[in-house]
């Protein structure tokens, strides 16, 4: 007789109760909701609160080089007899497409035009310049490389060590443990912080569906011939749910194992082919200035909040945007991140987890941004400026393939990933939301089909009402709101855990002691997951 599933409904009834009202507001009056949210999120919370962003996401990159090149990277996850359930490329496939992945389809093309023809006037550059172009990749640089990535990773980390080698719950409130003891994860205070991670979550991944839903609208124009509009946004949104759902059902090693791993193979063919056809020296000279320039500049890019009268906010709308975006994703994605991390070094977690995506992203927005960039401003062929302008940045990337080879195939492919991309991560965050929302879950815990439906659903519903009622300005003010706590929030855990760590004993050589808990615990059982059928690709690792 199956056991009866135990359900935290105060998690899931906060984030459905919340969405409710502001779902009431926007129906009573959206455009007086949205500008007073966007006055209080932007032009007070952003401006007043931005700085302090930055600065916990420098923290966090240095936290992660730390784990990287000390003996706490030694710190094997699960205990010294657990056993890998992936191989790397397969772990790699998954971080990459429940986490950048659709961001980077999105913004790929658009970040690079508009930053260069169009930079803050505080920065003294002429649209289109020399200057302009390279200002430009720096800045996506830094919102797609070391420092977003960060910021799951550190709560990743902290997750977990204490969920596998401490035998933590499987909840994102583990994280305040060190803080507050072992006990606080049966408080109240637990239970609220795993409600806001949940909606916070709900309205980063909403918001990433959005997004995705205005892009493939795109897709319908180019190939149908109809303007993208409400029921249009809404049919993919509904779309997507059904694929998602059908992925999250299957569960992580069948559905969302299988799916990343096609669509990181997508993701290398399409770069590769965009690379060879494009300007590829230009692109290769792009990427090696630009790269200088975002090392060397890192500290003083990190830490840029424009306080001058001519700035417009620009820093607080992008950068400090994105870094509070992907706070909103932190807790969430980083308890998705310990599905996967069982029987691998701390080194090698920050290594799958944080900086091959990092590399990926910067990758990606040199060739396809630098690609938009030279078509724009060398060749002259397409005005892509009045595309952004007319059309939206949803319409840049499809449109990019028009300079380029074989662009109805290219274009085809592309709507594969943004689909898939956009699946894996609904998908995985539904997963994880709902393990995290069951009593007495671990890591391997596959929650009930209707615990899975219902995430997904919420995920639907929260992002049609964005786009339909807010539009980009909406989704990312929605978003803003719920990341900003969490700032504080995870600064606190991540000193905490850095406090908890330095108390662990250690040997002569400096280090770290297996954890009694696991220090003589065997293997959790789980197999490994199954590789490609065929030969080529299983030697690769997937």
């Amino acid at each position: 007789m199956k056991e009866k599933v135990k359900v935290k409904w105060s998690v899931m009834s906060v984030t459905v109760v919340l969405f409710i009202i502001m779902l009431g507001a926007i129906l009573i009056n959206a455009e007086k909701f949205y500008d007073i949210l966007y006055n209080l999120v932007m032009n007070n919370a952003m401006w007043g609160l931005g700085w302090f962003s930055s600065l916990v996401c420098l923290a966090m990159v240095i936290f992660c080089i730390v784990v990287m090149v000390t003996p706490l990277g030694k710190v094997k996850l699960g205990g010294p007899n657990a056993k890998p359930k992936f191989t790397m490329m397969q772990w790699f496939g998954i971080s990459l497409c429940t986490g950048i992945g659709a961001g980077v389809v999105f913004w790929g093309a658009a970040e690079p035009l508009i930053f260069a023809m169009e930079p803050p006037a505080y920065t003294g550059l002429e649209a289109g310049s020399n200057g302009a172009v390279l200002w430009s990749m720096v800045r996506c640089f830094m919102q797609w490389g070391l420092t977003p990535y960060a910021t799951c990773v550190v709560t990743g980390v902290i997750l977990a060590y204490l969920i596998l080698n401490k035998r933590a719950p499987f909840r994102t409130s583990t994280m305040l443990i060190p803080i507050f003891g072992k006990d606080v994860i049966h408080s109240k205070w637990a239970n609220a912080f795993d409600a806001w991670s949940a909606f916070a979550l709900t309205a980063a991944v909403a918001g990433g569906l959005g997004y995705g839903a205005m892009q493939l609208s795109t897709a319908v124009k180019a190939f149908a011939g109809i303007e993208p509009s409400m029921i249009i946004y809404v049919a993919i949104i509904a779309v997507m749910f059904v694929c998602y759902n059908a992925s999250a059902i299957s569960g992580l090693r069948a559905g969302i194992t299988w799916l990343s791993n096609r669509n990181v193979q997508l993701f290398f063919i399409l770069l590769l082919f965009v690379f060879l056809a494009g300007p590829t020296t230009y692109l290769c000279n792009l990427f090696t200035e630009t790269l200088g320039s975002y090392f060397t500049e890192f500290f003083a890019n990190s830490l840029d909040t424009a306080p001058y009268p001519d700035a417009g906010m620009w820093p607080q709308n992008w950068d400090m945007y994105w870094w509070v975006d992907w706070m909103a994703y932190a807790p969430l994605l980083g308890l998705f991140m310990v599905r996967c991390a069982n029987g691998r070094t701390l080194r090698e977690f920050v290594l799958i987890e944080w900086l091959l995506p990092a590399l990926f992203g910067i990758v990606w927005f040199t060739v396809f941004g630098g690609t938009i960039l030279h078509a724009q401003l060398w060749e002259g062929s397409m005005d892509f400026l009045s595309i952004y302008n007319t059309q939206g940045a949803e319409a840049l990337t499809l449109a990019l393939f028009d300079v380029l080879p074989l662009s109805t195939i290219a274009k085809i492919v592309m709507l594969a990933i943004i689909t898939i991309s956009l699946v894996t991560q609904c998908d995985s965050m539904a997963v994880t939301l709902a393990g995290m929302c069951m009593d007495d879950s671990d890591e391997t815990t596959e929650a009930p089909i209707w615990m899975k439906l219902f995430w997904g659903t919420v995920f639907a519903v929260v992002a049609a009402v964005f786009v339909v009622l807010g539009g980009i300005d909406g989704v990312k003010t929605i978003k803003s709101f719920a990341g900003i706590p969490m700032c504080f929030i995870c600064l606190a855990c991540m000193l905490g855990f850095i406090r908890f760590i330095l108390k662990r004993p250690r040997r002569a050589d400096g280090k770290f002691e297996p954890e009694p808990e696991v220090a003589d615990a065997p293997d959790n059982g789980e197999p490994m997951a199954p590789r490609s059928k065929i030969k080529f690709l299983a030697k690769l690792g997937w």
